[in-house]
């Protein structure tokens, strides 16, 4: 499996974030196990990659938007009560 393809059953587009990041957590965990076999380990290691890059393109492109909107003053600063 070549690192430039995604797996479908893993990075799918209409997944949120939050599922993404957890579909990530549980290929962690399964890989600290110790117990997958070296190709589904590595491939459950692609598998993460994938989505370890889509979920920071996610995060880049949430950060970019609250400096977008913080240059645009739509956004003040919290103040605790």
């Amino acid at each position: 499996m070549s690192a430039s393809k995604k797996s479908p059953s893993t990075v799918n587009d209409q997944q949120t974030f939050a599922e993404r990041l957890a579909a990530l957590e549980s290929i962690v965990k399964s890989m600290e196990s110790g117990e997958l076999p070296l190709e589904a380990a590595l491939t459950a290691y692609t598998e993460g990659m994938q989505l370890l890059q889509v979920c920071q393109e996610s995060l880049q492109q949430a950060e970019q938007t609250v400096m977008i909107l913080n240059q645009q003053q739509q956004l003040t600063p919290f103040e605790a009560n």
